[in-house]
């Protein structure tokens, strides 16, 4: 049976260690108004208190709902909060390569990569480590775009099923209309993660508890995880064939 408590107070516990040791003076999240970044900032506001933390609510081409959820959700944590709308950035750069209007993901995959350079110039400025809010259904399947939502300072749910997100948030008391509403990377129009990906997070989680599900969506499972590596374990390196005094 899943220990809640256990595993909330090993989060908290991570998230407040890493900042200490890393002579951090807080924590900067991006607050997307999705289930998964209201986790992550309720749990870092029990870690370090929400005078600690910023939390970055970054709309590009995004709905007003989610906007709406993020400011609400910053305001029930107690913590500062600002809004930085990124669509005129990201339109811009689409005019200058001549595409506008696409939904080539390419493309897509800017709105992501701006969110990151903000998170980070404004963690940069603070002196604040960038938290991120990938959980472990995602980091599984690559689910997340490298140098993007990928590009943090620590992952503090990443072995935490999405499954159990849902549990916690239910716990910490996140509300309603955020954990109720389709997970999606908002990338484009109508797109949710489930219909991206071919398969329901039941039955994703299901597979990496038990090894067991549809042949079918077994198979697209493994075929994601093995496509996906690279974007888990960093740059490939070189290494030559020497020593040097640091190793």
């Amino acid at each position: 049976m899943l220990d809640l408590n256990s595993i909330e107070e090993k989060i908290i516990k991570f998230i407040k260690d890493y900042i200490v040791e890393s002579r951090s003076k807080g924590a900067v999240i991006g607050i997307s108004g999705g289930i998964d970044s209201a986790v992550v900032a309720a749990l870092t506001v029990k870690a370090i208190g929400g005078e600690n933390i910023l939390g970055l609510i970054l709309p590009c081409e995004s709905k007003n709902e989610d906007m709406n959820d993020a400011i609400e959700l910053a305001k029930k944590l107690g913590i500062k909060y600002k809004i930085i709308d990124l669509t005129n950035t990201y339109l811009e750069f689409l005019k200058d390569n001549k595409m506008e209007n696409q939904c080539n993901l390419s493309f897509c995959n800017i709105k992501p990569r701006l969110r990151m350079t903000t998170l980070y110039f404004h963690g940069s400025l603070n002196n604040y480590l960038v938290v991120g809010t990938s959980n472990k259904s995602e980091l599984i399947t690559g689910y997340l775009t490298k140098y993007g939502d990928g590009g943090v300072d620590i992952e503090p749910i990443a072995d935490i099923l999405k499954e159990e997100v849902y549990k916690i948030a239910e716990k910490l008391d996140i509300p309603k209309n955020i954990i109720n509403k389709a997970p999606t990377a908002d990338l484009m129009p109508n797109q949710t993660d489930e219909g991206e990906m071919g398969f329901t997070y039941e039955e994703l989680d299901e597979f990496i508890r038990t090894g067991e599900g549809k042949e079918q969506t077994k198979s697209k499972i493994m075929k994601l995880y093995n496509q996906s590596r690279h974007k888990i374990i960093g740059p490939v390196m070189l290494k030559l064939d020497r020593k040097n005094y640091l190793e």
